[in-house]
């Protein structure tokens, strides 16, 4: 006769991460790269980014591999959750004692376990960047992770036309991050009307176009259509894109990001992690001569100097604001946005993680 299920419980012994252990979403590069930013400006970290990328898609978050050891006839279930009794866990059937996963919530305790056995708990760091990995997409984050709440907001490249999201990917989209809605911002792209996913993800087509065209009439509408469709929580998770989910992705996480009062610092240096996408190989608008997007490039600082004009001197959280009322967009569309994506649970977080 075959063991009994608490029999293959009790024969697994766990190996790693052992309980309380730490995880680092955050790969060496990437905690590199924002603290070259952090304490020696931008022009010191690209020159350092361009010696040591080679092209890699370096905005892939770090990995975790989960270890037991022990037979089981059947295989093994492996369950992973937020919560202590497992509720809305993932799970997977593995063949070998060993699974490896990615795509965790910075800041957060995670629960896990093998055939229904001992629950084990380890933690992640409380980064302030959520890197993701969607394959077939590149230059994910989630825009949360730091003053608003993870897992609403998605940003990142297209999923259809130079990058091809994968049936990998696709179940990534859906079952780990669960978004209901793509947004396209692409204003050459009208003819979409189907998720690159399939018909399980809502298609929003909001064009505009990013920088100094921004403070166009027509520009200043497309913003505003974008503004009113993030004030209904029945759309979240969204996952905004563009091409690259540099420019106009990146002037949308910009106005969100300053919504709910991040600091320009940090605003900034979230515009300049394109940098560590392949992406960023391609001379682009917004780009630097290596591809690369800075704070202090001649597209992104002529943005600032004409917004400064909505509120001369001051943090770019009036400023965006002041913009956003002068497209048109009210009060109470902004208060709504708020209140659905703040996270109003702990306080603005380091450009490094915390030890």
């Amino acid at each position: 006769m075959g063991k009994s299920i608490e029999s293959m419980q009790n024969d697994l012994n766990i190996l790693y991460p052992t309980e309380g252990f730490v995880f680092d979403t955050h790969t060496d590069m990437q905690n590199e790269f924002i603290e070259k930013i952090r304490n020696h400006g931008i022009d010191d970290a690209l020159n350092w980014l361009e010696r040591v990328k080679n092209n890699k898609e370096c905005s892939y978050p770090s990995e975790l591999t989960f270890k037991w050891e022990g037979s089981s006839e059947c295989g093994y279930t492996f369950e992973i959750s937020k919560n202590p009794d497992f509720s809305d866990s993932y799970n997977m059937v593995c063949e070998v004692p060993s699974c490896t996963l990615y795509n965790f919530e910075v800041g957060e305790r995670y629960y896990w376990r093998v055939n229904g056995g001992r629950k084990n708990s380890f933690y992640t760091k409380n980064n302030s960047v959520r890197f993701i990995k969607i394959d077939g997409a590149l230059n994910v984050r989630d825009v949360g992770g730091n003053k608003i709440k993870q897992g609403l907001i998605f940003r990142g490249s297209d999923l259809s036309t130079n990058y091809k999201i994968t049936e990998t990917g696709k179940k990534v989209f859906l079952n780990i991050l669960k978004i209901k809605t793509e947004i396209e911002l692409r204003k050459e792209m009208g003819d979409e009307t189907v998720s690159a996913v399939g018909d399980m993800v809502r298609y929003k087509y909001l064009p505009y176009r990013p920088y100094k065209e921004i403070f166009e009439e027509e520009h200043r509408t497309g913003i505003k259509n974008i503004m009113e469709f993030l004030s209904n929580e029945d759309n979240y998770p969204v996952y905004i894109h563009c091409l690259g989910g540099a420019d106009r992705t990146g002037m949308v996480a910009l106005f969100l990001r300053a919504l709910v009062g991040e600091s320009d610092e940090m605003i900034h240096t979230d515009y300049e992690l394109t940098s560590l996408s392949s992406y960023a190989g391609d001379i682009t608008e917004g780009a630097d001569k290596n591809g690369f997007r800075r704070r202090n490039s001649d597209y992104y600082t002529e943005f600032l100097d004409m917004l400064d004009v909505y509120a001369p001197s001051e943090p770019l959280s009036k400023k965006i604001r002041n913009f956003l009322f002068d497209c048109g967009v009210t009060n109470e569309c902004i208060e709504k946005i708020i209140k659905i994506i703040k996270d109003d649970t702990e306080s603005e977080k380091k450009m490094v993680p915390l030890s």
